[in-house]
This record gives structure tokens, sequence and C-alpha cells, in this order.
């Protein structure tokens, strides 16, 4: 899928290397949702774009894609979040532990802000199910 094979260049985990070469969940959401959402960050420009679309269905993420344009530990941090949030309350996108996450990825302090990239597209799709849900 990808052009870089992140198991000949150093820095990446073996956790990066498995979710960027199969990424999990990218791509456009398919299929009928009581609710859909979208929320996005960053720009493609500046190097980092991410996008995330949710399914729901009484208040559970039933299916959770994305989109990005990023580096190989971003693509990664999707394709884990993705995962993990699809089957799980609406309310577990305020949930995610973003210093875990970057342990578990061994994210060099220089890509921290890809992280606030993707904490702010996720924050986004939860003000799109509040603004839905009150509105």
């Amino acid at each position: 899928m990808n052009d870089l094979d992140v198991n000949d260049s150093p820095g990446y985990s073996a956790l990066v290397a498995e979710h960027f070469e199969q990424p999990g969940n990218v791509g456009m959401l398919t299929g009928h949702y009581e609710i859909m959402l979208c929320g996005a960050a960053g720009q493609r420009e500046h190097g980092t774009e991410v996008i995330f679309h949710a399914g729901i269905d009484n208040a559970l993420i039933v299916a959770m894609t994305f989109q990005v344009f990023g580096c190989p530990h971003t693509i990664a941090a999707c394709s884990i979040l993705a995962e993990r949030l699809t089957g799980r309350p609406v309310e577990s996108l305020n949930e995610v532990r973003f210093n875990e996450l970057a342990a578990s990825l061994d994210l060099p302090i220089e890509k921290m802000g890809r992280l606030l990239i993707i904490e702010d597209a996720l924050r986004k799709c939860r003000v799109a199910w509040d603004n839905r849900r009150l509105g």
C-alpha cells in the first residue's frame, strides 16, 4: 500500500510498521447508521491531515474509519484508534489516553504534535455528536 518500507527505516516500532503497512479501517465510511459523524484536523500543506468518520447506532460507535495524510506514526495511531473505538460508546472519544498511545508506538518527542492533531479530529467528532444530540 505504501512506498516506504518502515522495516528498513530506523525509529519505527513493530507496532508502527504493522499498522503502517496494513492499516485497518482506512477510507470513507459506508453503510447506514442512525448518525454519521466526521471530525477533521490539520492541514495537508503543513504535513498532517486527519479525518475520522464514525457510524453511530444507539450511542455506540458501530463503525469508524479514517483518512490521513501524514507520517507512518500518524497513520499507525489513526489505525489503532479506529480499531479500538469501534464497538465502544460515543463517550469513549473523550477517554483516549494519548500518552499511553505514544508510549505503545515508541513515538519520538518531535512527533508528539501529530497526536494533538489526531486528538483535535476526535474532539470534533465528539462535538458533532453533542451538537446532534443536544440540538
